[in-house]
């Protein structure tokens, strides 16, 4: 009972912090172009928060294990709040891309703590049915995020949107105070079992599995990066569709992954997890190079749902394997160099778009996207071919 009181409030801290923010960063862009930013104005604050993602990652995975990850958390949630006030108080564009770098820099620290403490209280028989349930938190946030900020900016404008986000930091460390007092009674069982941190790259190097997760999570970043991108571009010029049909389309992926997470985590408790993520990645590929084809509001509705469909079919798996690879070199550890790769995938993603927009159009974006997909998931099996003969990857020596 312990356990599951201790993952509902994971789960609702979780929801809260991605809703802030869902919230926030849908429009931001938008608030800093109104303030006056253009061209390197306009894109240091948005490319900051990736930046700093991507490069803090690995270390703050590490500190989790290193200092435990109920003080990194609260820690995280506090550089949140400080964020979220920076936001509501200054326009200045320069502070703005400073707590960008800062807002980065926590969800660096925040993903593999959360994870960490999520896997602790995880049988191992049903990890990959618990993960995919904690990552509906994520994904039904991420889904109404934009729905919520949207409403607050027509009716209220930017200052209630960063208001909103500052009192939601607020709750989340409120609960973050209860998660620590909840774990502080099982720190002598725990901490003993959570492994010792290993070196950055000794992972890598020794983990056939983590080297795979990482190709396949880089091609999948680049491919929603682009996707999130360079869709609206496809929908807008192309299908000529109103903002409210734009909205739908880009909210159906996410909605239908929030639908899915839990059956397909206990279908990969079931069966290989790297089965499902080679199934779930091709799959998704193959969509990516049939959108151009659409012609129609159903028709891309249709394959956006697919998408939806086909990346909760390697979402829970790909946890699941990430975390079981976490008990050998440490969660946050583990969980801090997968994030750092995908988010230098969702550097590379919109960058690379970019210019195969600017040289072949856009239809060759969304080729492109397949071809990305494919090739990594290709990497993906050829890395990890050995746990492919085994009916579940965690049975797998590395």
């Amino acid at each position: 009972m312990a356990h599951r009181n201790h993952f509902q409030l994971l789960f609702v801290i979780n929801f809260i912090v991605t809703l802030g923010f869902g919230i926030c960063d849908t429009f931001f862009s938008v608030y800093v172009f109104e303030l006056g930013g253009r061209g390197a104005l306009l894109a240091l604050p948005l490319i900051s928060y990736s930046v700093a993602k991507a490069v803090f990652s690995p270390f703050m995975g590490r500190c989790s294990d290193t200092f435990g990850p109920e003080k990194i958390m609260l820690v995280s949630l506090t550089i949140y709040l400080l964020v979220s006030v920076l936001f509501l108080v200054s326009t200045n564009l320069f502070i703005l891309a400073i707590s960008r770098l800062l807002q980065g820099v926590a969800c660096a620290m925040f993903r593999p703590v959360i994870v960490s403490l999520v896997s602790e209280s995880a049988i191992k028989e049903k990890r990959s049915s618990i993960m995919g349930t904690f990552d509906i938190s994520f994904y039904a946030a991420l889904s109404f995020g934009p729905i919520v900020g949207g409403y607050m900016k027509d009716q209220l404008g930017f200052s209630a949107i960063f208001s909103g986000v500052t009192l939601l930091c607020i709750l989340a460390i409120l609960l973050c105070t209860c998660c620590v007092r909840d774990s502080s009674a099982r720190v002598a069982t725990t901490h003993s079992s959570r492994n010792k941190p290993s070196s950055l790259i000794q992972p890598i190097i020794r983990s056939r599995n983590l080297r795979g997760l990482l190709a396949f999570i880089f091609g999948r970043a680049s491919c929603i990066s682009l996707t999130g991108t360079f869709l609206p571009i496809i929908l807008t010029e192309e299908l000529k569709l109103t903002g409210t049909q734009i909205g739908i389309v880009m909210a159906s992926s996410c909605l239908t992954i929030t639908l899915l997470l839990r059956p397909m985590g206990m279908l990969a408790d079931r069966v290989s997890h790297a089965i499902l993520i080679i199934l779930g990645g091709i799959s998704v590929s193959i969509i990516y190079l049939i959108i151009p084809a659409t012609l129609t509001f159903t028709q891309i509705i249709f394959a956006t749902t697919l998408l939806g469909l086909f990346s909760a079919l390697s979402q829970p798996a790909c946890t699941a394997m990430l975390v079981e690879e976490g008990t050998h070199y440490g969660t946050g550890n583990t969980v801090g160099i997968f994030n750092g790769a995908m988010n230098l995938g969702f550097i590379f993603g919109p960058i690379f778009g970019a210019f195969i927009l600017s040289g072949f159009g856009i239809d060759a974006v969304f080729y492109s996207a397949g071809v990305i997909g494919a090739s990594t998931i290709l990497l993906f099996a050829l890395i990890t071919h050995p746990s492919l003969l085994s009916p579940v990857d965690s049975r797998c020596k590395n």
